[in-house]
């Protein structure tokens, strides 16, 4: 028997607040690797951890009202209240499940490459998900991301060099202005991002 794995996808988790992301983004890629998850040839779906902390029991509902009449999920969470809701016919609830798979993710903010792990004669192998992570990466040296990274920096940099680090595809936590005068642009151009902030700040008070 053929069977598929879903690992910590975590559909409305806070972390999917995390800088710089956008949480309804983040849904959308969440919920575009479900129901490629559900597309998969396997007999059997199973899921761990599928919601977040954040899941109302609406949200479940619908997420799993996706799942196929011709299927069958099964579910292994402890952060949303399952038990308690009218989960469709086709979903079942376990505390845990008796097959143990190698260690992977589907959470594109854990892996810039989401998988799936599909099982079958207690052999294993992962099948990479078509949709990109959006891993949020936070680096001090600067360069254009690798795919399935949101890169970000938390150092204050002026809003000239936040633009050249936006068309790098790399996110600003915060930016200062720029030296308005010749005299301080010739001061300021020599010295390093951070100490130029700094002095910038000051000579706005």
């Amino acid at each position: 028997m053929r069977k598929a794995h879903l690992a910590n996808l975590r559909l409305f988790d806070i972390k999917d607040f995390h800088f710089p992301l956008d949480f309804e983004q983040v849904q959308k890629i969440k919920k575009a690797i479900f129901t490629e998850f559900l597309s998969l040839d396997a007999e059997e779906l199973f899921a761990w951890e599928l919601f977040g902390d954040l899941a109302m029991p609406g949200q479940i509902i619908e997420v799993l009202s996706l799942v196929p009449n011709d299927k069958v999920l099964k579910l292994c969470d402890r952060n949303s209240p399952l038990a308690r809701l009218t989960l469709p016919r086709n979903v079942l609830i376990f505390d845990s499940f008796e097959t143990v798979c190698p260690s992977f993710s589907s959470n594109p903010l854990e892996v810039e490459q989401p998988v799936f792990c599909v099982e079958e004669n207690a052999t294993f192998s992962f099948v990479k998900s078509s949709v990109k992570g959006c891993r949020p990466v936070q680096k001090d040296v600067l360069n254009i991301p690798e795919e399935g990274q949101f890169v970000y920096t938390v150092d204050v940099v002026t809003k000239e060099k936040a633009r050249e680090l936006s068309q790098l595809g790399v996110f600003v936590f915060r930016t200062c202005g720029n030296p308005e005068k010749e005299s301080e642009k010739k001061i300021f151009e020599k010295c390093p991002e951070q100490l130029r902030c700094l002095l910038i700040e000051i000579l706005s008070l």
